[in-house]
């Protein structure tokens, strides 16, 4: 009997994506898009724990701060359970907006493989994965000179309205977590506008959420309530100038 064509390839190599905001999930998944591997998608640590433990990837990209159980511990996890069961280490790469020595060796200490600093660049998601897997895949050609750098967000068109709308989530958290004097989740709220606007090309709505960040991690109070007008003038913004 004749095998079908194709019998003995192999699978693309597994990867999944442990990230709770659904516009860095979506952006990761459309540089993907056309790429040699399977991309599979945990809401947060916890469930990245899980479903390493159901079934082995061979590649983990892992945000830090995420709800429930973060990045730091759902690595630590991992890596207690390759220990114990004798299995080979998977590599696992941090995705984060922090970029301070303190969190470098924080998530060395927690077991990461490597380290990569949003704005997340499908060039550099690539380069990564040739990296550690062996894949070798051509990113995106270079902007020519005078044109928008990668991201191209006519590229990321599609993917824009989720942007815009969980930004608008985040802000409104952050209002909801001001009320309360929750300043530390006003913080987290900031952190997660930092890191997404700008992979998606909006630097100045990046640096309003840096700036928020910064006032929750502080306690400034009035800098929390200017960063969210600003952050909200900027998405309204944003959003009229990619209408239509």
């Amino acid at each position: 009997m004749v095998p079908p064509p194709f019998a003995d390839a192999p699978l693309p190599p597994r990867i999944l994506l442990a990230d709770d905001n659904e516009d860095n999930v979506a952006l990761i998944a459309l540089f993907l898009e056309d790429a040699p591997y399977r991309l599979e998608t945990a809401s947060d640590g916890r469930q990245a724990v899980d479903r390493h433990i159901a079934a082995p990837y061979d590649l983990i990209f892992m945000d830090l701060e995420m709800p429930d159980m973060d990045g730091y511990e759902a690595t630590q996890a991992i890596r207690a359970r390759e220990r114990q069961m004798n299995l080979s280490p998977v590599p696992i790469l941090a995705l984060t907006a922090h970029a301070l020595n303190e969190h470098r060796e924080r998530c060395r200490q927690a077991g990461f493989t490597d380290f990569l600093v949003k704005p997340v660049r499908r060039a550099a998601i690539l380069s990564a994965l040739a990296t550690f897997l062996g894949e070798t895949v051509d990113p995106a050609p270079r902007p020519a000179k005078g044109t928008s750098p990668e991201p191209d967000r006519e590229r990321l068109r599609p993917i824009l309205p989720l942007f815009y709308s969980t930004c608008e989530e985040s802000l409104a958290t952050a209002e909801q977590e001001l009320a309360t004097g929750n300043l530390e989740g006003v913080r987290l709220q900031g952190h997660r506008i930092k890191g997404s606007a700008r992979s998606f090309g909006f630097p100045a709505i990046g640096q309003a959420g840096e700036t928020l960040e910064q006032a929750g991690g502080t306690g400034d109070v009035p800098a929390v309530r200017a960063a969210l007008s600003q952050a909200r003038d900027l998405l309204a913004l944003a959003r009229r100038e990619f209408a239509g």
